[in-house]
């Protein structure tokens, strides 16, 4: 099936993907930019701007593929000063689910060689609820300048840009906390870039995401049959929707377990009338938490654990944005919601713009802390 690269490589691809609202022309995706539904609060940009963000996890380091999102989001408030850049952070996913979230890789004789920053046996578990061990932290940190130090042709000047980041490289607060630090100083001295920062954990905290998951717990059957629905007709159609049709006891939440931190899948369970959110852990026990009967909620969740939503969010912040610039995922797997949103949460989906170009690192390694150190500006 085709990929997001297959569609951007025909002009029936192109034309399929701008009838979608995904555009990979920013003067195109600029026009259709209008002012996000709800207005300012907390972190929240004010309503007459034009806010438009990247979500993406939290790595120590960044490859192409994301690079190109920061690059393409940058552009676009120089062409229209009214855009906002915003970075929403995803620090409450599973801290394993990339290799960039728990190590950098160097280059070597060999090849790459990886060099893992984050404490052991953490990938299960949140970035935000992960504290740094730093013994192994600083054993890292000394490897990295090794490794630097190793490097033929321009090992001194490398290690002097290394030198600088040092500083940062402490064992102070969560891994979020210290993937922020990196990824801050990275985005400023490599891409002259600071987005304005938004964490997912902000959002869940403030309350910000509840009135749109409360509206899909609530229509559930009717969410979970539109995205089957779209996900097929995209598969007739040979796109890739990214993501597989969704189980009849889906939720969009995940949970940290109680008992040891591990990233949970929540499922719906039904007990006659009675709705309940339900997760096994590794050691085959089961939470269960009520969402109620006819009306559902996330009270019981809210009172009890810490909850987190899944590859909906896009979804959950829809009207506080006027456009998002996505990755070669996220632009796809999106097209399997856009029925759903608008029929369900009743809003209208946010224009996407997708880079026109990928490869931000030609002939290079790739890596955006190996751009750094040698300090090649983007």
């Amino acid at each position: 099936m085709r990929n997001l690269a297959a569609l951007q490589a025909t002009p029936a691809g192109r034309a399929f993907l701008a009838q979608e609202m995904t555009f990979d022309d920013p003067a195109v995706f600029l026009d259709q930019l209008r002012p996000p539904r709800l207005g300012s609060g907390g972190e929240l940009p004010p309503a007459q701007d034009l806010p438009v963000y990247v979500h993406q996890q939290l790595y120590l380091d960044y490859r192409a593929s994301v690079v190109a999102k920061l690059l393409a989001l940058r552009a676009l408030q120089a062409q229209q000063p009214a855009v906002q850049p915003t970075m929403l952070w995803i620090d409450s996913d599973r801290a394993g689910s990339d290799k960039l979230s728990l190590r950098l890789y160097l280059r070597g004789a060999q090849g790459a060689i990886a060099v893992r920053l984050a404490p052991a046996g953490c990938e299960q578990r949140e970035p935000r609820f992960i504290p740094l061990d730093p013994a192994r932290l600083a054993a890292g940190v000394q490897r990295l300048a090794a490794v630097i130090g190793a490097q033929p042709g321009g090992g001194g000047a490398r290690l002097a840009r290394f030198a600088k980041l040092r500083p940062l490289l402490t064992a102070d607060g969560s891994l979020a906390d210290f993937g922020r630090r990196l990824s801050d100083t990275l985005f400023a001295e490599i891409l002259d870039f600071r987005p304005r920062p938004l964490h997912s954990s902000a959002l869940i905290t403030t309350g910000a995401l509840t009135p749109a998951l409360t509206e899909l717990l609530n229509q559930q059957p009717a969410f979970v049959a539109s995205v089957n629905a779209r996900i097929a007709a995209l598969w007739a159609l040979d796109v890739d929707a990214r993501i597989r049709p969704l189980p009849a006891d889906y939720l969009p939440l995940f949970i940290a377990s109680p008992l040891d931190g591990r990233r949970l899948r929540l499922r719906l369970e039904r007990d006659g009338p009675l709705r309940l959110a339900t997760a096994v852990d590794a050691a085959g026990r089961r939470h269960r938490y009520e969402l109620g009967r006819t009306e559902l909620s996330l009270a019981q969740l809210d009172g009890q654990v810490h909850w987190s939503p899944d590859v909906t969010l896009p979804l959950l912040v829809n009207d506080r944005f006027s456009g998002l610039v996505a990755g070669r995922s996220s632009a796809l797997y999106l097209l399997a919601f856009r029925p759903a949103l608008r029929s369900l949460l009743r809003q209208e989906p946010l224009p996407v713009l997708v880079p026109r170009s990928w490869d931000v690192f030609a002939g290079a390694f790739d890596s955006l802390f190996d751009a750094y150190l040698d300090d090649r500006r983007l």
